[in-house]
């Protein structure tokens, strides 16, 4: 696939972008509230429970992406091979911008200040690492963050388009074949647990990435594929 192929995930990043002040402000108003609740609690420990709460309620949302492409497989007639396909590709644009905003969300819990393009190479380098066969349970938050350091400098150096295009070309396939992992009558709860699965995946390693105080790792529920 060509670079214009992949225009639109990089659009993505732009477009979640600029709404960083808004997200800033949600995010900052939940951390003030569990300041209350947890009044005398370490701050540690409160931006753990929020990036929980974070994690929790965009994994919720992920539930609900797939049921487009799913009821196209689940009603006879319809489920031709270009309604699937265009529905698969909304289905993984919108997957895909709720961890990008998941990733700016977690960035602000643990007052992580970055430029908007360093903040989209980082979540380019979650994106990635989040689905390869390096994120497994276990692996320490020292390690996350340097190899993820490592992805986003280089994204950096050769500019995010041509990194969201490399990102794409080995994200994008995965999710294209679990969007496919789906029988009749039950796409749509099969391709919502796939969705919830990742989006926590994702969470945790941006958790464990943008934590200054190394989250315990037993904590996370990230495996490997």
């Amino acid at each position: 696939m060509k670079e214009k192929d992949f225009d639109w995930f990089e659009k993505l990043l732009i477009v979640t972008g600029t709404n960083l002040a808004e997200i800033k402000g949600e995010v900052q108003d939940i951390m003030r509230e569990y300041e209350g609740e947890y009044e005398g609690v370490p701050k540690k420990i409160v931006a753990y429970k929020v990036a929980s709460k974070l994690i929790r309620d965009s994994a919720l949302k992920a539930g609900t992406v797939g049921g487009v492409s799913g009821a196209f497989a689940t009603i006879p007639g319809l489920g031709t091979i270009s309604s699937i396909v265009l529905a698969t590709t909304a289905d993984i644009a919108i997957l895909l911008r709720l961890q990008v905003e998941l990733c700016y969300c977690i960035a602000v819990a643990y007052e992580v200040n970055l430029n908007e393009d360093e903040l989209r190479a980082i979540t380019l380098a979650i994106l990635g690492f989040s689905g390869s066969t390096q994120c497994v349970k276990g692996i320490t938050a020292g390690v996350t963050r340097k190899l993820i350091d490592e992805l986003a400098e280089n994204y950096l150096k050769v500019g995010i388009a041509k990194a969201t295009e490399g990102v794409a070309e080995a994200l994008l396939p995965r999710l294209m074949r679990n969007v496919f992992k789906f029988m009749p009558l039950v796409g749509v709860p099969l391709g919502a647990s796939i969705n919830i699965a990742s989006t926590i995946k994702l969470g945790n390693q941006a958790r464990k990435y943008f934590s200054t105080w190394h989250d315990p790792v037993e904590l996370d529920v990230c495996v490997g594929e």
